[in-house]
């Protein structure tokens, strides 16, 4: 099974809540287990490198089950994760990609870029993630 779209966009939703409440300016992805988009939103104010940012996040995320922050290059030799390599590569090591997971299996992920730091990106994360039912 893959993250719906009303989920994705609840998701999106809080984290953007999230990054508001913060004074913070940011995009975010959501995308499915291969890395596919399935939502995104840009904050205005937004710069444009947190569109790449949040993507990479997601991807990087997603196509390994593991935060975006937690040092995923050299688990990534597979041929499906060279959606990463074309588009977040530096950010395989920086905070701010959650996995989605129910069930043991990896549906998504969401992914935040553009806060001042990668941490605040990755409150964001949590916030979006925490709106989704029966995550294990």
């Amino acid at each position: 099974m893959s993250i719906r779209l009303a989920e994705a966009n609840r998701a999106i939703r809080a984290a953007l809540a999230k990054a508001q409440s913060l004074d913070l300016s940011v995009s975010v992805t959501v995308c499915d287990a291969d890395g596919r988009l399935v939502a995104f939103q840009r904050m205005d104010g937004a710069i444009a490198e947190a569109d790449r940012a949040s993507i990479g996040k997601a991807i990087a995320s997603a196509r390994s089950g593991r935060p975006s922050g937690d040092g995923l290059i050299e688990d990534l030799e597979e041929f499906r994760a060279a959606t990463v390599l074309g588009e977040g590569v530096p950010l395989l090591r920086r905070a701010g990609g959650l996995p989605i997971i129910r069930a043991g299996q990896v549906e998504g992920a969401l992914g935040v870029g553009g806060a001042r730091t990668d941490e605040q990106d990755a409150v964001c994360a949590v916030a979006g993630i925490g709106t989704l039912d029966e995550l294990t």
